[in-house]
């Protein structure tokens, strides 16, 4: 099972990943605007965000609303456009993350039940 921190620190990666991953892939400024982030790049994503679901403890699922805000917080860095809109664009990101949530919700409820 993974800590909190781990679990935390998995959904940024991810996120993270699925920006620089991409961008390196498709040669694109912003993934998002490649073809791979939507065929190769989220169903990865979503892989991942149910690994996560399913490895981790408790509701500690709910950490991948942090997927979408680590990749537009690094596209944010990458492109040198951070202005004081940055918060309110990781706080509306987090909407984007819902198929990560419940990627990993469906992961957790497959997660093995521990012994009594």
């Amino acid at each position: 099972m993974l800590s909190s921190r781990t679990t935390i620190l998995l959904a940024v990666a991810t996120g993270v990943a699925l920006e620089l991953g991409i961008g390196a892939m498709s040669g694109r400024r912003e993934a998002w605007d490649s073809s791979q982030y939507w065929t190769i790049g989220l169903p990865i994503a979503g892989v991942v965000s149910l690994a996560i679901g399913w490895l981790s403890r408790g509701r500690d699922w709910l950490w991948t609303l942090l997927v979408v805000p680590g990749q537009v917080v690094t596209m944010m860095v990458r492109s040198m456009e951070i202005s004081g809109l940055c918060p309110l664009a990781v706080i509306f990101s987090a909407l984007l993350s819902t198929p990560f949530l419940v990627a990993a919700f469906i992961g957790s409820r497959f997660r093995p039940t521990p012994p009594l």
